[in-house]
């Protein structure tokens, strides 16, 4: 993980069950790289530069979260992941710069209302790729 990011709290990983489930439950192919993390860890807490916190959800809490906002309903074909503990979620979807990791009110979900981050979980976490979008994003 890139020096930007600080795990500040995290519960144990989700089951198969539970990754099975939310892979059932979702409307795109979750890519591997969050699969991973959730099979380890859930509900991270982390720091991004001292500055916001990001919190990744575990299976249970990525499907509880997505029906609870309806996000499908007004962002199809897209996966929230996470949040940024400031009414913003986190999500996997087709944007204007192709299918990436993007950022968006809870208050405007809307396709056209969505900020690119970066491409992946990966280049955002580990490159550092989008760290000050997704800080300067309230």
């Amino acid at each position: 993980m890139n020096s930007a990011f600080e795990v500040v709290n995290s519960a144990p990983g989700s089951s198969e069950i539970e990754i099975e489930e939310l892979v059932r439950y979702a409307q795109i192919n979750i890519p591997m790289e969050y699969l991973s993390i959730i099979r380890k860890e859930t509900e991270l807490e982390i720091s991004v530069a001292k500055i916001k916190l990001l919190r990744l959800w575990g299976a249970k809490g990525c499907i509880e979260m997505n029906e609870a906002y309806h996000i499908q309903q007004y962002i199809p074909n897209s996966l929230a992941i996470g949040d940024d503990e400031c009414c913003n979620v986190l999500l996997y979807a087709e944007g204007e710069k192709g299918f990436g990791l993007y950022i968006v009110s809870l208050s405007d979900l809307e396709e056209n209302a969505m900020v690119n981050i970066a491409d992946s979980l990966k280049t955002f976490l580990v490159d550092g790729i989008g760290l000050n979008v997704f800080n300067s994003y309230f």
